[in-house]
């Protein structure tokens, strides 16, 4: 059975090898996801997640994991806006769902789990970017999200190619 559910900090030592390896996985399978060679940047990974760990504690950072028999198959995260102009609105980051894990709802569960959060939290305005030209793109708009811009070159690839991003938003009921 697969459960989500919110990490607390300090993230276990497992944790964050879990975290790092589903990263790691996602990398290696070409996603975009601000790091670009899986087998190189193994420690960069490690040290994402210790950062992420920092704004947990700060909690101006969320992260949801999707579970199965305690071992982390999704992930998904959401930063708040510290900007005292922002504080309505927050970012969602890596949503990454292991590859055999695919295919299963599990990055929707994520997705409808940090939105009903952000509504909780009173957020009214959710962003993401992703890699523009994606799977991703049908699927953020699938939960309702509107794409609002395009970024070319923005990122590089996994193969070294400039890639362009695509800004999605989506405004929340508790507006």
């Amino acid at each position: 059975m697969m459960i989500i559910s919110q990490i607390k900090a300090p993230l276990a030592a497992e944790t964050l090898e879990q975290l790092t390896a589903i990263l790691q996985e996602a990398v290696s399978l070409g996603a975009s996801i601000g790091f670009t060679d899986a087998a190189q940047q193994l420690k960069e990974m490690s040290h994402y997640w210790q950062q992420i760990d920092h704004g947990l504690t700060a909690g101006h950072i969320q992260l949801y994991c999707a579970f199965v028999d305690n071992h982390i198959v999704g992930v998904v995260g959401l930063e708040v806006c510290q900007k005292l102009n922002g504080r309505h609105r927050g970012e969602v980051f890596k949503l990454i769902v292991s590859a055999s894990w695919r295919g299963q709802g599990i990055a929707r569960k994520l997705m409808q789990s940090v939105t009903h959060e952000a509504e909780k939290q009173g957020l009214k305005l959710l962003l993401l970017d992703t890699r523009s030209n994606d799977i991703t793109v049908p699927f953020y708009q699938s939960l309702g999200w509107r794409q609002v811009g395009e970024i070319p070159n923005y990122a590089l690839s996994t193969e070294g190619e400039l890639q362009a991003t695509t800004l999605m938003a989506l405004y929340l009921s508790s507006q």
